[in-house]
């Protein structure tokens, strides 16, 4: 049994989302094109909601699918953020 039976088509495919966008951000904050705290949230935001929007889920599933994806890639973000220096906006 693989990863993907045992987890489900949608599932596998949100987490292996999750894992491929925070490699790509991982990237950005490295590179300094993503160098605000809320620069990255947003952006987040942004390719969660067009990646789930892609899978045609309805409304309630659909916020929880973001929700997850935004939690799993700001937890994994959190040592880098803090390793090269985020800036964060003070309201």
């Amino acid at each position: 049994m693989t990863v993907a039976e045992f987890y489900g088509g949608i599932e596998y495919s949100v987490t292996q989302f999750a894992v491929q966008l925070t490699n790509e951000i991982e990237e950005k904050i490295v590179m300094r094109e993503l160098f605000y705290e809320d620069q990255i949230t947003r952006y987040i935001e942004r390719r969660a909601a067009l990646f789930i929007q892609s899978l045609n889920l309805s409304p309630a599933i659909s916020a929880v699918m973001k929700k997850d994806v935004m939690r799993h890639v700001l937890f994994k973000l959190k040592p880098v953020m803090n390793r090269h220096i985020v800036f964060k906006l003070v309201k």
